[in-house]
């Protein structure tokens, strides 16, 4: 009977108080196995699940018998979320924490899916498809793990944030209100101080991109009625423009990295994802090639995004990066060649994915098959560079050719001598494709396409000429002698004469070279002068902005028969003038490729002599924009190959330097600097250009208003400064100046510059560490004042910051530890006693609290002079007694830099000497100075006592450079 009596019971519906006891007992214990190893949570997946079926069965009625209580589900509900804050508590990094967190989202996911395919087979309306237990149970959790993203603990504001978004996915179908409220959510963590945070939240709501488009379109007509005007308006921020922000603000890097990863590609956020190519981060700068661009079609690229990101990946200074990007070479391939076979057309299909016309496409491509050779050898080692190959060569397969020999000829193969035209075969390559160009060229109709695609086969058979080998000599004749007849055609492309005079220069003397281009010169200059016949001169051009008024008229009958009647007058000379300007353009060109290439000096070379009379000089003088320009540069060219011409032409150049604007200006300031750093800056005191008139052209130099020329003479001043050729102090505050203002902000060439030059200059030597604490004050002076004035805060750093990081670049302990140069210990002592000086003269509180807030970051050496401190700490006395300090702030940092040099220095001070003090000199000087400012109450004269000073420590710098 008792055995009956138990089967009986056991076979009785649970009920609350049944449960109570079953779930007391069994989810601890399996949350408690869930904890420790991951191989287990399916099994206890099931038995969980299992166990929340048995609660959800268990119902009681309600008070008024008219519904039905969740008592089971409820019972189950309040157990789970107790066993689910357990973890919540525990701080990142605790795998055991990790492994619940991941068995509840795991359960979840398992719950409603079991929901769902019940719904499914009992063939439920959508309508009903929040009513499941799962669906119940995930959204009171949600509630309670939405509760704990405003805690203060940041521990459970993360491990919160991390389990929504592990579950999120398993979230099935929620109604809008709950979707609203869980945006907002993650979009204030997104916000989050904490980086670990802000990295769940983002991946969280990475997985709401989806549902985020059709929310937004369901609710465009429902803002409104939104009670919080700010949730509001951060609501209608779509995810994926939270997240493109995030991906290109958040200063963590594993945030971004998040970003990155769960960012969908699209028009929106492709522009953010190719930046991360630019991440400071590697990881993430690696990333960006191997998960993000490996993923996008080809299509879905533009050319210049191509070019942009691939070159950026492929000279990354990091070799996973690069490595990476040459992975992505080979996916690009596999996606060019789909079903092709044949090795060449697929590489002249990837080629085309470039702009083999532009110079930083041309670059790229030149990478990217360099790559290509390494990531799939078999594509190029299948082709034939026979005879066959060159004579139906089209940009790609030429572009091919040179890169691939060039390949081979830097890792040394010895495929190159198989491969490698002789120089002869070439010669006549390349006579053929000249020729079809010339015939492109000459024919009446233009066509750009063929011409551009001549030019460039043309241009690459000469580049691949110009590393053969000229053993050879009726190759080499035959070579020669197709360069100097391109040179003297009148047709030849700009862009094609420096690579022919790489050719000429390969196998002959610089002597015997300069011979062959002055005659080549002189014979284009011979058809400047030739241009008589009207077949030549063609019909005159109705766009000529220099045509003559008889010119204008030439669609009236009237004019086409006056000009007939004149024959060869004034209708001629428009369109004469302008193909000699062609030719002398042309002229200029050659001159100036010829001297970028020759290292002799000019005077060596007599044959030049009359080009410089005759092009050269009338170039300069001419008003024509583009003669002028080319002219210049030759010119400088000239002056950096003979002194004696740059004496005669450097004020000329000046002069223009300042006349000039764009990229002429920008060449004749590289010039002007050039010179300098070869000659020096007194090279010209024979000549009357002493010193002065060199330092006040570089005083002018820092005016431009142009951003490049501005960032081309703070580049040529401070190679200039960092060779000791330039030790003046005004022009190094004049830097500091430009450094930190704000004006500077829009030209970060300049800025590079600068923060490279600093540091290197001032950790380099100690006499310009001394130079920069003698500009400290004026300078500081200065930018507190345009600080003031400027509105735009953000453009521009605080004094303070300005003052901390000068006071670092003076900072002794920081110099260069070099042989022969010992560090001037004594340098921010000076400079304490300048700030208190300059604290004694300011009368603005803004002034007086950053002088005392940088006194307490300067460097007091134990081995500073006694006598130095001595007079620093009587200036301290004098100004607490005579201008004593009514703010609070300043006054404690002031007393705390006291307090601390009399706590280092106060025995060695006080057993000092009366005798001792009344003799040194700095004492002397520190009381004279106090005296002349209180007795006559004019900052002037301190002023001037001041820079007496500072003139003698500019005389103890030129000492110390002697």
């Amino acid at each position: 009977m008792p055995a009956r009596l138990k089967r009986t019971e056991a076979h009785e519906p649970d009920s609350v108080d049944s449960l109570a006891p079953v779930l007391e007992q069994q989810l601890p214990a399996l949350f408690g196995g869930a904890q420790n190893t991951t191989a287990s949570h399916r099994k206890l997946i099931n038995s969980l699940h299992a166990l929340f079926l048995r609660c959800s069965l268990v119902t009681t009625p309600s008070a008024d018998g008219r519904s039905i209580r969740l008592s089971g589900e409820k019972a189950f509900g309040e157990k789970f979320r107790e066993m689910c804050a357990f973890p919540l508590g525990v701080k990142k990094g605790v795998d055991q924490a990790d492994r619940v967190v991941k068995f509840i989202a795991g359960f979840v996911g398992f719950a409603v899916e079991h929901d769902f395919k019940q719904r499914e087979a009992n063939d439920e309306d959508d309508e009903d498809e929040d009513d499941g237990p799962a669906s119940r149970l995930v959204a009171q959790l949600l509630a309670f793990l939405l509760r704990g993203f405003q805690a203060k603990s940041k521990i459970a504001r993360y491990r919160c944030v991390q389990l929504v978004a592990l579950m999120i996915n398993s979230l099935g179908e929620i109604d809008d209100e709950s979707y609203h409220t869980l945006k907002s959510a993650l979009l204030e963590r997104v916000r989050d101080k904490e980086a670990s945070v802000r990295q769940h939240a983002v991946v969280a709501l990475s997985k709401l991109q989806d549902a985020d488009e059709g929310a937004d379109e369901d609710d465009s007509d429902e803002d409104s009625d939104d009670e919080d005007e700010e949730k509001a308006k951060g609501d209608k921020r779509t995810v994926t423009e939270v997240l493109v922000e995030v991906l290109s603000h958040d200063p963590a890097a594993e945030v971004r990295r998040a970003a990155l990863f769960n960012l969908i590609p699209s028009p929106t956020s492709l522009p953010a994802l190719l930046r991360r190519t630019l991440d400071v981060d590697t990881t993430n700068r690696r990333l960006a090639f191997s998960h993000v661009l490996a993923e996008i079609p080809l299509a879905s690229l533009t050319v210049a995004q191509r070019q942009v990101v691939l070159g950026r990946g492929l000279r990354d200074r990091e070799e996973a990066v690069r490595k990476a990007s040459r992975k992505l070479v080979a996916r690009w391939i596999e996606q060019v060649a789909g079903e092709e076979q044949d090795g060449q057309a697929i590489i002249e299909e990837f080629v085309g994915l470039f702009n083999l016309q532009d110079e930083e496409g041309l670059g790229v491509a030149e990478k990217a098959l360099e790559a290509l050779f390494e990531v799939r050898p078999d594509l190029v080692e299948g082709i034939d560079f026979g005879d066959s190959f060159y004579q139906s060569l089209t940009p790609a397969t030429a572009f091919l050719a040179r890169v691939y020999l060039s390949h081979l000829r830097d890792a040394e193969s010895p495929l190159l001598a198989d491969i490698e035209p002789v120089v002869t075969a070439l010669a006549y390559f390349l006579q053929a494709e000249w020729t079809q160009l010339v015939v492109t060229l000459e024919a009446d109709e233009r066509n750009d396409e063929r011409e551009a695609s001549g030019e460039f086969i043309v241009g690459e058979l000469v580049g691949l000429a110009i590393n053969l080998d000229y053993g050879d000599e009726i190759g080499r004749r035959k070579m020669f002698e197709l360069m100097r007849e391109m040179l003297q055609h009148s047709l030849l492309p700009p862009s094609l004469i420096p690579k022919c005079l790489d050719v000429l220069l390969k196998g002959t003397s610089e002597r015997d070279f300069m011979r062959i281009v002055v005659e080549i010169v002189q014979s284009l200059r011979r058809d400047s002068h030739l241009v008589t016949s009207d077949s030549e001169l063609g019909e005159p051009d109705d766009d000529d902005s220099s045509s003559s008024s008889e010119e204008d008229d030439e669609d009236v009958p009237e004019g086409r028969a006056r000009r007939k009647d004149k024959g060869k007058g004034k209708a001629k000379a428009p369109q004469q003038i302008e193909r000699r300007k062609e030719l002398d353009l042309r002229c200029l060109l050659v001159v100036r490729a010829l001297l970028e290439r020759v290292m002799s000096a000019l005077q060596e070379n007599s044959m030049l002599h009359g080009l410089v009379a005759e092009l050269i000089v009338p170039s300069v003088q001419t008003k024509d924009y583009e003669i002028r320009a080319q002219g210049l540069v030759c010119l400088g060219l000239c002056c950096l190959l003979d002194k004696s011409m740059a004496l005669d032409s450097f004020l000329l150049l000046a002069r223009q330097s300042e006349s000039t604007v764009g990229d002429m200006q920008v060449k004749v300031l590289q010039t002007l600097f050039d010179l300098l750093v070869l000659h020096g800056i007194n090279f010209g005191e024979d000549r009357g250009i002493g010193t002065d008139i060199i330092l006040g052209f570089l005083g002018s130099s820092l005016d431009q208003e142009d951003p490049r020329a501005a960032a081309t003479a703070v580049v040529g001043i401070a190679k200039l400064m960092l060779a000791g050729m330039v030790t003046d102090e005004e022009i190094l505050s004049r830097l500091v100046l430009l450094y930190f203002a704000g004006e500077t902000a829009d030209n970060p060439e300049l800025r590079q510059c600068l923060s490279y030059f600093f540091p290197v200059y001032c950790y380099s030597n100690p006499a310009n560490q001394r130079r920069v604490a003698n500009v400290m004050i004026k300078c500081l002076d200065v930018l507190r004042n345009v600080y003031e004035e400027t509105k735009e805060k953000s453009s521009m750093v605080t004094p303070l910051q300005i003052g901390a990081q000068l006071v670092d670049w003076t900072d002794p302990q920081k110099a260069l530890d070099a042989e022969n140069v010992q560090a001037d210990e004594n340098v921010q002592v000076d400079l304490a006693i300048k700030m208190v000086k300059a604290l004694y003269r300011s009368e603005e509180k803004d002034g007086r609290k950053l002088w005392c807030q940088l006194l307490p970051k300067l460097y007091i050496p134990d081995e500073a002079d006694d006598l130095t401190i001595k007079a620093l700490l009587l200036l301290i006395d004098e100004l607490k007694d005579n201008r004593p300090l009514a703010e609070a702030v300043p006054r404690n940092a002031l007393n705390r830099f006291e307090a601390a040099v009399r706590k280092t220095f106060g025995e060695r001070v006080d057993a000092l000497t009366d005798e001792q003090i009344d003799e040194s000199e700095v004492v002397r000087e520190v009381k004279t100075w106090v005296d002349r400012v209180e007795g006559d109450g004019s900052e002037d004269e301190g002023v001037d006592g001041d820079e007496e000073e500072e003139e003698s420590d500019e005389e103890e710098s030129e000492e110390d450079d002697e």
